[in-house]
Order: C-alpha cells, then structure tokens, then sequence
C-alpha cells in the first residue's frame, strides 16, 4: 500500500511527515492512554532492553508508547539522546510528561533521521504492525538508514503457538483481580 508523501516540518537532522495511519482506538483514546502504563507495569521484556538501551549513546524506540522503556533508563542514568516515535498522539501525550527525552508523532515512514542512532528498538509486538510485506521492507529500509554504522536493531515478535493470551485473565491467573491481568506481556 502507497500514501503519498504529506507536507514536511523540519526538525534538526529529522524530516517528519504526518502518518494518516488509522490508530488503534487503545493507543488513541486519551483516558485509556491514561491507564495503559498500570496495565503494563513490570513488564518482562524490559529486563532483556534496558541494559542495551542502556549501553548505547543514542537510541530510537519506534512504537514507544507511553515511553517507559526511555524514562526507566533515563531514571537509571542514561545521559546520551533517548528519542520516542509512535503514531498515537495520545499515548505520547502521556510521554511527553518527561521533557528531557525526544518525542516524536509518526512511524517510520513519516521520519528521514539519516545515520542518527546507535540503537533502534520495537518492544512489545509494535515489530507485528507490518504486515503487508511491503511495510515490512519499507521499515526495515528506513531502520537501516536511521542506524549508525555498526548499529543494532533489536526487535520481537510474538510466537502464536505460544497462546499467551490465554493466561491474560484472571481465572487464567487464578484470580478475581482485574488489576493481575497485563496484556501487554
């Protein structure tokens, strides 16, 4: 699927371009962008991200959401350039609570960062949102212009044989409590 290329604002070394992307209405909606950092609190994959986040002085996270991942580093003492891109104004409008982390509104076909970061990561299933085979070669071109020579792109995808959502409710989890169930991890 094409979309033609929108009006461009210029921001240092980044060109943005406004997604027309539909949004899915979790990620859109401002009261449950509100809520989605307590369903999502302690989540595993972190543990695997944070300490390469952490060892890279510049870093991308596409699909960060609410931005987590970059403030639980900044928290921990990262002092290189963390930078946010996601497509759902509202969740970074809870992002954007931290000003000294980078937000930017879009998807990786709506940035031009050219060699800019030493380490680009899509945490959570953000990687499964391409899925035309022709988004999936446009993102990963874009991500190989975005890394600096010899950067890293780390990723994951879910594995559907798993059936993990199974064990998101709370008879899964043998409990009544709502606040046991992360759909996220």
């Amino acid at each position: 699927m094409s979309r033609p290329l929108p009006a461009r604002m210029s921001l240092g070394d980044c060109r943005i371009y406004h997604s027309v992307d539909m949004v899915d209405r979790h990620y859109s909606e401002p009261s449950l962008a509100e809520l989605y950092d307590a369903f999502c609190a302690g989540r595993p994959d972190f543990s695997f991200y944070l300490p390469r986040v952490m060892s890279a002085e510049r870093v991308l996270d596409v699909g960060c959401g609410t931005g987590e991942l970059l403030r639980l580093a900044r928290e921990a003492g990262h002092t290189g350039r963390l930078c946010g891109l996601d497509p759902a104004a509202a969740m970074l409008q809870v992002a954007r609570r931290r000003t000294d982390i980078e937000w930017f509104l879009g998807d990786l076909a709506s940035v031009a960062w050219d060699r800019a970061f030493d380490l680009i990561v899509m945490t959570g299933h953000a990687f499964q949102v391409f899925i035309e085979d022709d988004q999936l070669r446009a993102s990963l071109t874009a991500i190989r212009s975005i890394l600096a020579e010899h950067g890293r792109f780390i990723f994951e995808t879910r594995n559907p044989l798993v059936r993990a959502w199974e064990g998101w409710t709370p008879k899964a989890r043998g409990s009544r409590s709502c606040a046991t169930v992360r759909p996220c991890g």
